[in-house]
């Protein structure tokens, strides 16, 4: 009896135990409950040329004023700020190369199989050259594609995943009022029950926030009209979220200034980019880091597609360089709105005739242009032809002395005093002397021209005399010539008494 009764004393200090634990139980249950824990790795991957401006868009989004640049294949991180959250989660950038051949190697560091699901894609194009936009984002969006099939990825995994974007898409609603209001206080209920689970609630998307359902709830209401897809929305659609983003749009009035772009161009174009965003269900951006256009409204947006934060911004389609255009509120009949603006265009035309690379036009950002020195040689034997014809024509012998007449020599006045001496044989011979010899022709012409230009200085005596060519006979010899003015008088009256006696 002393031991059954040892034992029935013992089962209430049992039952007491394990009452204590299941309290303490409970109470470490409901802390676990309540303890936020950190959000899964999301991944940023963003594709797009060179000189897109895709590193400094990263920058802006980081919050940094100096782009650091690589090449490559390049990771960053960004800062998601949340006050209500003690750890608050990075999320990572990859920026891949801005060419194609280089970034497909890559790619495979930066979207893998088991993060896939966890991955927001971003494609960047620049405004800067409208011609090419759309071959740009085909081109980077074709490599994606490549991508995803060689993953070889579970088809069932994939459907889901694109099920689950379709899901979205479709129950997109616009923010108004009531539901920013409602979103203010519960979102963050929202958020918390998908993120306790390890997951995003796949229901939290710009559609109203408000709604505090779960993703199983909402699967389970029947009372909300889903309506169906039209022609050409969601045919591609990758299982990833995908952002186009067109950087640089503050050089659109540059474009209108400089290759005469009108409304109807810029029209045109944003058709051609909203059709190829509703193929993919990707949401649309037009940004400038200069002007600070729609940044924060990118950073928002980004963290909401990644964290389902909240985000009640609603479309924007009145400034035509700073539009945004979520996914889900689009569709074939609002895009075909801008169509209505076409004047000399026509719906039907290609977008590469529209918008032709110019061929003659000053770029919209000079690079830094590099002049190249002309060979030594060859900058001296331009110089030598060019010397060579400047001096050829005009060129005449200093030595060669013109044939001065006799009526010119005794015409007197200013001119016949400038000309040069005259030859010997210029001078017509005497008749009446046929018989002289050599040497008395000689000394008579000798004579007549001494007597000439004895006579010609006598009767100008009054004032100087200034030769107007430079061939005229220097001021010494003109001394010399008066000085033995007289004896060559002298001389030619003796030969002139010696003629007739030889005779």
């Amino acid at each position: 009896m002393t031991h059954d009764n040892v034992v029935d004393e013992s089962l209430p200090s049992v039952d007491n135990s394990e009452e204590k634990q299941g309290i303490w139980a409970s109470i470490l249950r409901d802390v676990k409950a309540s303890t936020k824990k950190a959000p899964a790795t999301k991944s940023l991957v963003v594709f797009g040329d060179n000189e897109s401006g895709r590193t400094t868009l990263v920058a802006k989004l980081q919050g940094e004023e100096d782009p650091k640049r690589g090449a490559g294949l390049e990771y960053h991180y960004i800062d998601v700020k949340d006050d209500d959250r003690d750890d608050t989660p990075k999320l990572g950038v990859w920026i891949l190369d801005g060419d194609v051949t280089c970034a497909s190697p890559l790619l495979k560091y930066a979207i893998k199989p088991d993060t896939i699901e966890n991955t927001v894609l971003i494609l960047v194009a620049s405004m800067t050259q409208p011609w090419l936009l759309l071959s740009t984002l085909k081109k980077w969006i074709s490599l994606i594609e490549e991508h995803i099939d060689r993953l070889k990825l579970d088809p069932t995994r994939l459907r889901e995943m694109r099920d689950r974007l379709q899901y979205d898409f479709q129950h997109y609603t616009e923010p108004n009022e009531s539901s920013v209001m409602m979103s203010s206080s519960s979102s963050s209920t929202t958020i918390k029950n998908g993120v306790s689970n390890n997951r995003i609630a796949t229901s939290i998307s710009s559609v109203s926030i408000a709604s505090t359902s779960t993703p199983s709830n909402a699967n389970n209401t029947d009372d909300q009209v889903v309506l169906p897809l039209a022609e050409g929305v969601l045919t591609k659609l990758l299982g990833i979220p995908i952002i186009v983003v067109i950087t640089k749009c503050d050089t659109m009035a540059t474009l209108a200034k400089d290759n005469e772009y009108k409304d109807e161009q810029f029209d045109f174009m944003q058709y051609h980019l909203r059709k190829f965003c509703l193929e993919y269900g990707a949401a649309l951006f037009y940004t400038s880091v200069k002007e600070k256009k729609n940044i924060d409204k990118l950073y928002r947006y980004i963290l909401h597609k990644c964290y389902g934060y909240t985000f009640t911004s609603s479309a924007a389609i009145v400034d035509r360089d700073a539009i945004f255009i979520p996914a889900g509120w689009d569709n074939p009949k609002k895009a075909e709105i801008l169509l209505e603006n076409l004047n000399r265009l026509r719906p039907t035309d290609q977008y590469s005739d529209v918008f032709v690379k110019p061929i003659v036009r000053r770029p919209l950002q000079r690079d830094n242009e590099l002049i190249t020195a002309e060979d030594d040689q060859e900058f001296l034997a331009r110089l030598q032809l060019t010397l060579n014809r400047a001096s050829s024509p005009g060129r005449s012998d200093d030595t060669s002395s013109p044939v001065v007449t006799r009526n010119s020599m005794t015409s007197g006045g200013t001119s016949s005093m400038g000309m040069q001496t005259p030859s010997v044989a210029s001078r017509p011979r005497n008749p009446t002397n046929p018989g002289i010899g050599g040497g008395g022709n000689a000394a008579t012409n000798e004579g007549a021209l001494a007597t000439f230009f004895n006579n010609l200085l006598t009767r100008k005596a009054g004032g100087p005399v200034t030769p107007t060519t430079t061939s005229s006979p220097p001021s010494s010899s003109r001394q010399n010539i008066d000085s033995s003015g007289v004896d060559s008088n002298a001389t030619a009256s003796q030969n002139s008494q010696k003629q007739p006696e030889q005779s």
